[in-house]
């Protein structure tokens, strides 16, 4: 169980991952004072401007796009796009904002079977060579999942060269996926 998700109801490999990935980013998060979160490194972005970052996207892609839902009224701000500031002011907006957001990502995810991933939608977005092929749900779960991984290294190695103990991220994942790809096993 990462991220409070039991492994055994995802029916995709590619879903878990990315669930799997929400749990390594809290866990690299964990132990930071709400002081740092808030606080610039670098010259760069705070800590909990990029987690509302990697919310903003999970938000845009998986629940505006595909669920049809509203963008969030914190995470889905312009300023935790892409360009962003990199500033945020009210930490506890913000990880209440990536837990609703996981949350209705999660309602929609959990029931996505393998097959249900080349769902392709339009998209009318600022990637312009998705606009003629469509936005299908891999590319968007993937994109999604890279993007976690990117900036949980970015936070990682903010971390280590300030001293802070980083968490071992590696061994996260507590299950293995099922030779037959529906769920995982242990």
């Amino acid at each position: 169980m990462c991220d409070g998700v039991d492994r055994s109801i995802v029916r995709s490999t590619l879903v878990g991952a990315l669930f799997d990935a929400w749990g390594a980013f809290d866990l690299v998060l964990e132990g930071v004072t709400p002081a740092d979160m808030v606080a610039p490194w670098g010259g760069g972005s705070a800590f909990a401007w990029t987690h509302g970052h990697v919310a903003n996207s999970i938000d845009a892609w998986l629940n505006v796009r595909f669920q049809g839902l509203a963008p969030h009224p914190v995470i889905g701000d312009h300023n935790l796009r892409f360009g962003g500031s990199g500033r945020a002011e009210d930490w506890p907006a913000i990880a209440r904002g990536v837990a609703e957001v996981r949350a209705a990502t999660r309602r929609h995810l959990e029931e996505v079977a393998e097959a249900d991933l080349d769902r392709v939608i339009p998209y009318d977005g600022s990637l312009v060579a998705l606009r003629s092929t469509g936005l299908a749900l891999r590319h968007a779960i993937t994109i999604n999942l890279v993007h976690h991984h990117y900036h949980l290294g970015e936070i990682a190695t903010k971390r280590a060269q300030l001293g802070h103990a980083v968490p071992n991220i590696a061994g996260v994942r507590q299950r293995l996926p099922r030779a037959d790809g529906r769920g995982w096993e242990g």
